[in-house]
């Protein structure tokens, strides 16, 4: 069920108990502006520089509608559910909850190059005044839920990014970038698994970072998104 953020004019797909929603769609007359840092800030000074940013380009801070965190290395579940609990514990300081849901969608995950010593923010995304012709979304990474090989991994994460889109009201030929984190052989997969299923978005390409999943044992993720504005960002 969407659940509209109203102060961050964007709806969301909201998830009773999670740190993250499962994704974000701006509002009618809203467009998404995605930022990323030239490099990622540990996390309290990359979150309080999102704030200081959105702030500045004359928004509240609710309208931050998507994070993308790097960490170390991928977690237990027990580190996984200590990591989220002060992530929650953050993002509610901001004032980024509604109705007891968190609103802004999330990916985070352990790059294999060019790696992060503590949790880090990477990126961004927030909704800005602005018509735009396709709809403009965020959509949470999704990991695979099934799967032993690299192609059955990756159907199980086209069905629930495809699910997520049509539930935000969106579709993959609205995208702008797609986000692929994995570290395996991926080439001829991500062709036959991925790019010949996202319609006119394929034209993009896809964006690889060589990484893994937050939580061990996992091997794949994907994101997707619609920004009409892509900005990066120098800090310090």
């Amino acid at each position: 069920m969407l659940t509209h953020n109203r102060s961050g004019n964007y709806r969301f797909l909201g998830m009773t108990g999670r740190p993250f929603s499962g994704g974000a769609v701006a509002d009618d007359g809203y467009d998404i502006v995605h930022a990323r840092f030239e490099r990622p800030l540990p996390l309290d000074e990359g979150l309080a520089a999102a704030a200081e940013h959105v702030a500045a380009a004359g928004r509240p801070v609710q309208s931050i509608a998507g994070f993308e965190l790097r960490i170390a290395k991928p977690l237990t579940p027990a580190d996984f559910d200590g990591f989220n609990q002060g992530y929650v514990a953050r993002l509610k300081a901001l004032g980024l909850e509604v109705d007891g849901l968190m609103p802004a969608g999330r990916t985070n995950v352990a790059a294999s190059v060019g790696a992060v010593s503590q949790p880090s923010v990477h990126a961004f995304s927030y909704t800005m005044a602005g018509p735009r012709r396709r709809r403009a979304f965020v959509v949470s990474g999704a990991p695979e839920d099934s799967g032993d090989d690299t192609a059955t991994r990756l159907d199980s994460i086209m069905r629930n990014l495809s699910v997520r889109l049509e539930k935000l009201g969106a579709s993959w030929d609205d995208a702008t970038m797609i986000q692929l984190y994995g570290v395996e052989d991926l080439e001829a997969r991500v062709v036959e698994k991925v790019l010949r299923h996202t319609g006119g978005a394929a034209v993009h390409g896809i964006q690889w970072f060589p990484s893994l999943p937050p939580i061990e044992g996992l091997k794949l993720e994907i994101d997707v998104r619609s920004a009409g504005t892509e900005l990066v960002l120098s800090r310090g």
